[in-house]
């Protein structure tokens, strides 16, 4: 639910991620996704579907380019690959009776894969946790293995990554593994969302990351300490600069005011606290263990329960309903 910068640093790390994509994590006989590409070519009959060939064939000759593309990046190769097939074409099944064409690219370019082992290894050394469209769960889901999926014998549970691709890997199969295209999600959104489209992009080159943000009616509070009813609360989100397609949309797509109206009683210890008036408590635990506390915003994070910086609201579910409404209680700053 908040924005992130595309740094000089972000841009390097990504292309030394991609630089050594499966190739630290994978033993010799490891089969990479250019060789598989060119081993799809190899099927595609020339008489039939030239316009395939020509597609895998982009994919190879522009394979480091499409990993690193970024958002805009990303469009300019849409609009390219688009002029040699069209979405339509994709789903066709020109080597296989039971894959799409979209389906064995996918395939090729090795995406389970990389959702399975490379992408979670680089997310631990990350600040993304949780969901970047609700950020209300982890990014982790529970999956069941089977040994015959058509006979449900389970094999073992696995927690998986759940990976959304901004453009659907079944319309943009050539971005199925580009970084800046797969944002980690938790497993409600990314099975709500499915092909549609989402207004909200979570990389960006402007420093302008809060689009979104979460307020609690100053009336209602008057109206909960009346009747000591937290459902009498009211927490709204919003767009900070009034864009009403955007919340609709992400509204209409992933329910986060029902979620949130779901949590209000992380609002209503949010307005205890403010209560409470924690200034006096900050400034003793400040006093008494600012050996321990080296930075002032763990004490924040201790009075309200969550991480209290912006860049942080990825690290914690909820974190960014947290802040939001800390900061206009005045709990933090």
């Amino acid at each position: 639910m908040r924005k992130i910068k595309i740094t000089d640093s972000l841009r390097k790390g990504v292309e030394n991620f991609n630089t050594n994509l499966f190739t630290n994590t994978r033993t010799a006989s490891f089969e990479k996704p250019i060789d598989r590409l060119n081993k799809l070519i190899h099927k595609i009959k020339l008489n039939k579907h030239n316009q395939f060939k020509l597609y895998v064939e982009k994919i190879i000759n522009e394979y480091g380019d499409i990993l690193n593309a970024d958002p805009s990046k990303m469009k300019s190769l849409i609009s390219e690959f688009d002029l040699i097939l069209d979405n339509s074409q994709l789903t066709r099944k020109i080597n296989s009776k039971k894959y799409s064409f979209h389906e064995e690219v996918v395939h090729a370019m090795r995406y389970e894969d990389l959702r399975d082992k490379e992408f979670p290894e680089y997310l631990l050394n990350s600040d993304i946790r949780t969901c970047v469209y609700c950020n209300s769960q982890s990014t982790l889901s529970i999956q069941p293995i089977y040994y015959k999926k058509e006979k449900k014998k389970r094999k073992k549970i696995l927690a998986k990554l759940q990976l959304d691709h901004y453009h659907p890997k079944s319309k943009y199969p050539f971005l199925c593994t580009s970084f800046f295209n797969l944002y980690p999600t938790c497993a409600n959104c990314n099975l709500a969302k499915g092909k549609d489209d989402a207004k909200f992009e979570l990389y960006t080159i402007d420093d302008n990351l809060d689009i979104f943000q979460f307020w609690i009616d100053d009336k209602s509070i008057i109206d909960y300490w009346l009747l000591h009813d937290p459902k009498v609360l009211k927490i709204y989100l919003d767009t900070i600069d009034g864009d009403f397609e955007l919340l609709q949309n992400h509204n209409d797509l992933f329910q986060i005011q029902k979620i949130y109206d779901a949590q209000i009683d992380v609002g209503e210890e949010l307005v205890w606290k403010h209560k409470a008036n924690p200034e006096t408590y900050r400034k003793l635990l400040n006093k008494t263990f600012n050996k321990i506390f080296h930075d002032k915003s763990l004490i924040d994070r201790m009075i309200i329960g969550n991480y209290s910086k912006p860049e942080e609201v990825h690290k914690r579910p909820m974190a960014k309903y947290t802040q939001d409404i800390a900061r206009q209680l005045k709990l933090v700053k």
